[in-house]
């Protein structure tokens, strides 16, 4: 990918690890598709997200960012598989 604010999965795991103090909400475009990801302290959520319910998904909860990663979850991502496909990181101003 071209884009610079893109992360690899290793960095963006140490960026998680790094900050799960303060339990980063890191969104993303996927398909078109809002998603977000946030780091707690011990566990990581995943969800789909927009301005209408409708668009929401809820937060899905894993142990680990690994466990995540290997696991098709909302809207059948398998992060595993889409990684390369996500069209860039970013702030919520931004998307």
């Amino acid at each position: 990918m071209d884009n610079e604010d893109n992360w690899s999965y290793e960095e963006f795991k140490e960026y998680l690890e790094k900050y799960k103090e303060a339990e980063p909400e890191i969104p993303f475009l996927l398909n078109g598709k809002k998603y977000m990801i946030i780091g707690y302290k011990d566990e990581v959520s995943f969800q789909r997200f927009g301005d209408n319910v409708k668009d929401q998904s809820g937060e899905v909860f894993f142990k680990t960012l690994d466990e995540l990663y290997h696991t098709e979850t909302v809207d059948g991502v398998l992060l595993e598989r889409d990684w390369e496909k996500i069209e860039r990181f970013c702030d919520y101003e931004l998307l």
